[in-house]
């Protein structure tokens, strides 16, 4: 986990007031605008960067003010975060008494992800017209004919149950697509995974994510709200997370850096939702736990996170599998040395406290090479990347470096932020331990001393922001 040194900061709120005409040269910073007309009908316009959320309220602190007595003191907070795909997320999270309208639909403490057009209202006062300044990475959208390719083609939907799925992708992949749904029945945001069906195979082998998903709860594991079939695609409907992933959050930030409070926030949330997951012997495997695959339940700093992307997931993770899945950069040794001899087999829920080691240290195998390294390792790796999902980053001999600084243990800890936290720096080389029986458990792992040392102010924090512990 990226520079675990520096102290907390938050950004104050700042007042925005903006009205009338902008030269089209300054919007360029911004990724949205909300059109808003006052009570004396007065147009006004707030513009909405990556940068800086927005704040919507009576109190006189907040970005917008509307001094209505049916307007909460703070209301609601617009946010806008890069993505994985190259997009922006544009969403609203309400923090009012009365809620906030969408499209004619009441959301009560909920966060919802708006789209060009959508209609946000704070009940019995204004109005606010979304416009979105940078359209997002043109998608194959496989649910709905024809395919909506051009720029600006309107938002489409399509009835499922008791779901309307729309047209708006907020994510991509080789063999399926995620969509932004509405949950009419209980007026809330969902998330949908639809995957195209080329045969029962493929979707028995599908439908283990959602029996799997469908009896965990845990507010760390992103959870399934329904599924449903029909004869082209398996839809299954997830709990909606409108604060990106983790890979997009920590390359946001100055030098893609965390500090040290909020690095162990996150590290701590992961390895509970990990061992909720083992306590049920229930194991991701390799791919998972990564920061791709964590998603971030609200925008913000400190941000609640949850596991997501249960595909690669495998009941009676203690038994040893064959099946080799997961990006290179997260395998562990056994599962490189299985992944070119695929004879030999591994134990999965070991795997993934490795990966979970890989993440808070930033990738410590995956470093600049330096001359003759290759020479110095006795075990020659395959060159030929493996990923069951998605294309590697990088070349086919970078993988191979990789696999060999993992197979001999070349850890690399950078002297900076390292030295100044050991407690850390011992958790994360107990989670990268060769041997995989003396590979430190989740269990143990949450028992260490970097959390322990400040354990009643995380349970605290965790359970003032998610409610549970």
């Amino acid at each position: 986990m990226p520079s675990l040194s520096c102290s907390p900061t938050i950004t104050s709120k700042t007042r925005l007031s903006v009205s009338g005409n902008h030269p089209s040269a300054h919007l360029s910073s911004f990724c949205a605008k909300f059109i808003t007309s006052t009570n004396t009908g007065h147009s006004e316009v707030l513009l909405l960067s990556t940068d800086k959320p927005l704040t919507i309220g009576r109190g006189p602190t907040c970005s917008y003010v509307i001094t209505e007595p049916v307007v909460s003191g703070l209301h609601c907070k617009l946010y806008a975060v890069t993505s994985s795909n190259g997009g922006v997320i544009v969403s609203c999270q309400d923090l009012s008494t009365n809620g906030i309208v969408l499209n004619g639909h009441r959301i009560r403490k909920a966060s919802v992800i708006l789209m060009d057009g959508d209609i946000l209202q704070i009940p019995s006062s204004q109005k606010f017209e979304c416009v979105l300044l940078e359209r997002e990475p043109k998608f194959r959208i496989h649910p709905f004919d024809p395919t909506p390719t051009k720029t600006g083609s309107p938002l489409k939907t399509k009835d499922i149950g008791r779901y309307a799925l729309t047209s708006h992708c907020l994510g991509s992949g080789s063999f399926a697509t995620v969509h932004l749904a509405m949950d009419s029945t209980a007026n809330r945001q969902v998330a949908c995974k639809c995957i195209k069906r080329k045969g029962n195979d493929k979707i028995d082998k599908v439908k283990k994510e959602v029996d799997i998903l469908a009896h965990l709860v845990h507010p760390n594991i992103n959870a399934v709200c329904a599924s449903i079939s029909d004869e082209s695609f398996l839809y299954i409907f997830l709990e909606l997370c409108t604060g990106g992933d983790l890979f997009s959050y920590i390359t946001s930030k100055p030098q893609s850096q965390l500090c040290e409070g909020e690095a162990k926030y996150i590290m701590y949330q992961l390895l509970k939702g990990l061992k909720y997951l083992h306590d049920r012997m229930i194991s991701h495997r390799g791919d998972s736990p990564q920061p791709e695959n964590i998603l971030l339940y609200f925008p913000g700093p400190y941000p609640r996170i949850q596991i997501a992307d249960f595909g690669l997931a495998r009941p009676r993770g203690y038994q040893e599998t064959f099946n080799v899945c997961g990006t290179v950069s997260y395998l562990p040794p056994e599962g490189i040395l299985a992944l070119d001899n695929r004879e030999m087999g591994y134990i999965s829920m070991p795997a993934d406290c490795w990966s979970s080691g890989v993440i808070m240290g930033i990738h410590p195998f995956d470093y600049a090479k330096s001359p003759d390294e290759s020479q110095q390792y006795s075990y020659e790796a395959s060159a030929e990347p493996y990923d069951e999902k998605r294309p590697q980053d990088g070349s086919g001999r970078s993988d191979a470096l990789v696999k060999q600084r993992i197979i001999h243990g070349s850890l690399h800890f950078p002297r900076q932020p390292w030295d100044s936290v050991p407690h850390a720096r011992d958790l994360c080389s107990d989670l990268l331990v060769y041997e995989p029986d003396d590979r430190i458990t989740v269990q143990g792992a949450l028992k260490s001393l970097w959390f322990t040392g400040e354990l009643p102010d995380l349970e605290t924090v965790y359970r003032a922001r998610i409610g549970f512990v």
